[in-house]
């Protein structure tokens, strides 16, 4: 199943958060560096973002619980953003669309991010850095 969240984690990024970053407010600009289908039988293969519908950044606004996707080829859809939880060293997001449900942990100390979207019969790990916007 090709099927993804465009806001995913959610969940992405080629830069860093400061060390000092706590408050889980502001928004943060994230790029996917990596992403994974992955299928009971079959396991777990690369994949484009093309193929997946996965946009090539999101924004995350924590202060409007919401992610957006940026892609350069596509609308921009806004997710909402249904649970949030943050520490002096990660943030974790998460949230459904459709039929799809997704995560992120976005780690302060070094901008990085790791989620899923699960879709039915298939899901997706994904991998990017995020900054501060």
């Amino acid at each position: 199943m090709r099927r993804s969240i465009s806001g995913a984690v959610l969940i992405a990024s080629a830069c860093l958060f400061p060390a000092a970053a706590v408050a889980a407010t502001g928004s943060y600009m994230c790029a996917f560096t990596d992403v994974y289908e992955c299928e009971t039988v079959t396991g777990c293969k690369r994949a484009s973002l093309d193929a997946t519908n996965i946009p090539e950044f999101i924004v995350i606004d924590l202060d409007k619980k919401q992610l957006t996707g940026a892609s350069m080829a596509d609308t921009n859809r806004t997710e909402d953003i249904e649970g949030m939880t943050a520490t002096d060293k990660l943030i974790h997001l998460h949230g459904t669309q459709d039929e799809e449900t997704w995560n992120a942990t976005i780690t302060l100390e070094t901008g990085t991010l790791a989620g899923g979207i699960t879709s039915g019969q298939s899901s997706f790990a994904v991998f990017g850095n995020c900054t501060p916007k």
